[in-house]
């Protein structure tokens, strides 16, 4: 469809989070005011790299991997 869909999400494997542009594992309450804080430390023209840059696979495979290795923590 061509849209850009920004979605926040504490489960990686959603379907939401699969489709989206950029998701984002977190939950809200705590995710928007870090969106905030990391949108106002951008320098001009920095927001248009980064948005070219996006790969939401490989950030929901980061997503996964630190949820994989806090929890082999967690059994320990």
């Amino acid at each position: 469809m061509g849209k850009t869909v920004i979605t926040v999400d504490l489960n990686p494997l959603s379907r939401t989070a699969r489709t989206a542009t950029l998701t984002i594992v977190d939950e809200v309450t705590r995710a928007i005011p870090a969106i905030a804080a990391a949108c106002a430390s951008l320098e001009a023209g920095e927001g248009e790299r980064l948005i070219a840059s996006l790969d939401n696979t490989y950030l929901l495979r980061a997503a996964i991997d630190e949820m994989r290795e806090r929890l082999a923590h967690a059994l320990e």
